[in-house]
């Protein structure tokens, strides 16, 4: 007999008894291979789910599994090594076995191989030969339960009880296969040996039912090596039977021995890419493969939800660094500064010059004007900028506070247009306060009748009249803008970098660490939010391009629930962006952190999703959207597992589960690529920055008056 080749047959979990019942019914076919060999091995190495068949006929057994079970899929397995005492398990009494519970059996079969000790393998085989097609039974047929011979001669053959017709007439249905059934051991004593032999022996019994009772019979150990069809089979198994025999895991109750049925795992699919983009493997048992999104595809957009701690920066950090390689521009709002680090410090070489740090912390910081409004439309610019301002300043923000910066912020813009030398967002201060100042500033929008009659309004104030408006707004800007790290940023008029470039130069990569603890909360998410407005232009400039979509630009922003405050929906920025070429790639910790309309606009428009360990809430909500997996999925991932769903061919993929590639070793190019940012984009450490005054105006008999004559 040719020898056998062997396959490991990796299984989903929880297996349906309806996936197995497939590969049974397909096997007592005429065109299936034969024998076909299961074999269930329980070793040091863990349990084993091997299938067997000859050369010519292992193809053709794999894709039945593989085309029956979902996610089911085989691999080629190493030698097997040879048991030392085997048993053969007989049917007898002619019945069928009890089938109404195989779940119930599975469990006392692991519970059984989970006996072993350290050294000792334990195996159930069973090996299918010829098949038989389904047969009638007669209305009257003989009980084949034993009778005495005198009984038999004197008054004939008992007739079958109507349960028993009931239950040949079931089995009859099905086709049937002649089986062989062994037990196979190895242990270091004969006594171990026999005890291991037993305890599985007694979980099959539990199939045992009237007149179908199980018997051990002694066997040569190289027919269970060999695994051969033994002369006298085990029996003629109807399709139910052979399922029963088999001891695949079953149901959805942990199984001894095995993992946990949660969380599943699911293969990616083949088409995703392995080489742009990678950022985790696959964890499905039998794939071995890198799991990575193409840059075209992320410009549908991709959201990352998990804790802290869970492995979301880490995502983020491989999708920067790929986009750094290949010369895509991108912007980076970390929160902290971790993930900016880790970035630099993994860069090649030649990122050096192309990578910019926008760090406040730094002593030679690179500068940010958002006032910087050459070529834009001076209103759409300050509707992002009072956005942000809203979004920080939450707490006593109301309209005329809103009026008073919406002018303040309008004029600023339009004057530094006017004199071709953009003011800063540190002169708005120095505008509400500053008479001179601010008539030298309004004087260069006196053909804005808007602006001039809000000025004339505001300059008929009487002083305390004056305090009372401009008291709210100064207490929040002194409180942010007035810091020194901050104001070494806001305040370069002409930043030796411009950030709304970003996509039109097409190499940089804009890395921007808000280290909250050194230039606090408020003012971290205040610069935070402004960049996000800033990067919201710019990737509105891209309709000047004729394919913008060729030349993809990237948006990261951790935390994304502090910074994303624009002053239109985030479901129509997120389709504008995709269209313009930008994708944006939002990490946040929970759904409650963000508002309605953000998690609406993420579930509609981040068509990639990376989730890891979730809540109880969250949970349920991901997977109501994730048809294959359940609450308890998204609830035991491991950390750094995830569950994701990438856009693939230009459509979401199916949910698959992974892990998340761990850090790597630095390149060493960190301190080059920080001292080049400073070189080539940083304020030289001897320019000063301005300093508004903030002094209050002073309470000058007809100074309102003299004010508005000017």
């Amino acid at each position: 007999m040719t020898d056998l080749v062997f396959h490991t047959a990796h299984l989903p979990r929880p297996l349906e008894v309806a996936s197995l019942r497939r590969v049974a019914e397909s096997l007592a076919r005429s065109t299936a291979p034969r024998p076909v060999v299961f074999e269930l091995r329980a070793d040091d190495a863990g349990v084993h789910h091997l299938v067997g068949a000859a050369p010519e006929s292992i193809n053709q057994l794999t894709q039945l599994i593989s085309s029956s079970i979902v996610d089911a899929r085989t691999t080629k397995a190493g030698a097997r090594g040879t048991l030392s005492t085997v048993r053969r398990v007989e049917l007898s009494g002619g019945l069928p076995i009890k089938t109404d519970d195989v779940e119930a059996s599975a469990h006392a079969i692991y519970s059984a191989l989970s006996a072993r000790k350290r050294g000792e393998v334990v195996a159930l085989q069973v090996v299918l030969g010829a098949a038989h097609s389904p047969q009638l039974v007669p209305d009257k047929v003989a009980s084949p339960a034993q009778q005495s011979l005198w009984h038999t001669l004197t008054t004939g053959p008992a007739p079958a009880s109507a349960e028993v017709r009931r239950r040949m007439k079931t089995r009859a249905a099905q086709a049937t296969i002649r089986t062989t059934i062994r037990i196979g051991v190895t242990a270091a004593t004969p006594a171990r040996r026999q005890h291991l032999t037993l305890t599985l022996f007694a979980a099959l019994q539990g199939l045992e039912a009237p007149g179908a009772t199980l018997r051990l019979i002694t066997e040569q150990a190289g027919a269970f090596n060999a695994a051969t069809l033994s002369r006298r089979p085990s029996g003629r198994l109807s399709v139910d039977e052979v399922v029963a025999f088999l001891g695949w895991p079953l149901g959805d109750d942990d199984l001894p021995g095995l993992p946990s049925t949660h969380p599943r795992r699911i293969a990616p699919p083949e088409t995703l890419s392995s080489s742009d983009g990678v950022f985790a493997t696959s964890n499905s048992p039998g794939i071995d493969r890198l799991v990575g999104i193409t840059a075209t595809a992320r410009l549908q957009h991709t959201v990352v939800t998990g804790p802290t701690g869970s492995g979301k920066s880490m995502v983020l950090a491989r999708l920067a660094l790929d986009d750094i390689a290949a010369g895509r521009p991108l912007v980076l709002v970390d929160p902290k500064r971790q993930l900016v680090d880790y970035i630099v410090d993994h860069a090649p070489a030649d990122a050096a010059g192309r990578i910019v740090i926008l760090d406040a912390a730094d002593d030679r910081p690179v500068g940010f004007n958002p006032l910087d409004t050459k070529g834009r439309p001076a209103d759409v610019v300050v509707d992002g900028i009072l956005s942000s301002l809203k979004a920080v300043f939450h707490d006593g923000w109301g309209p005329r506070t809103e009026d008073l910066l919406h002018a303040g912020l309008l004029t600023l813009a339009r004057a530094g247009d006017a004199r071709d030398e953009p003011y800063t967002l540190i002169d708005l201060p120095r505008l509400l306060t500053d008479a001179a100042f601010r008539r030298s500033v309004i004087g260069a929008v006196a053909n804005d009748q808007t602006l001039s009659s809000f000025w004339a309004g505001f300059e008929e104030m009487s002083v305390g009249q004056r305090a009372a408006v401009i008291g709210p707004p100064m207490n929040k800007l002194r409180k942010f803008v007035l810091r020194p790290n901050v104001a070494a940023v806001l305040g370069q008029s002409r930043p030796a970098f411009r950030l709304r470039d970003v996509f039109r130069e097409g190499t940089h990569a804009v890395l921007v660490p808000l280290n909250d603890a050194l230039l606090g909360p408020g003012a971290a998410q205040l610069l935070g939010s402004l960049i996000v407005a800033e990067v919201w232009m710019a990737t509105l400039e891209r309709a000047a391009e004729t394919e913008p979509t060729k030349r993809p630009g990237m948006v990261f922003v951790d935390e994304v629930q502090q910074f994303l405050n624009l002053p239109t929906s985030i479901a129509d920025a997120l389709a504008t962006s995709r269209s313009y070429g930008v994708g944006w790639h939002l990490a946040h910790q929970f759904r409650d952190q963000l508002s309605p309309a953000m998690r609406s606009a993420f579930d509609a428009n981040a068509r990639s999703k990376v989730v890891f360990a979730l809540g109880p809430d969250d949970a349920r909500d991901m997977a109501r959207m994730a048809p294959r997996l359940v609450v308890e999925d998204f609830q035991s991932l491991a950390p750094y597992e995830i569950y994701a769903t990438l856009v693939d061919r230009g459509a979401p993929s199916w949910w698959f589960s992974a892990k998340t590639l761990p850090p790597e070793k630095p390149t060493g190019h960190g301190d080059l690529i920080r001292r080049a940012s400073r070189d080539h984009y940083g304020r030289a450490a001897t320019n000063e920055v301005p300093q508004p005054t903030s002094e209050p105006p002073r309470a000058e008999a007809g100074s309102h008056r003299r004010a508005r004559r000017a």
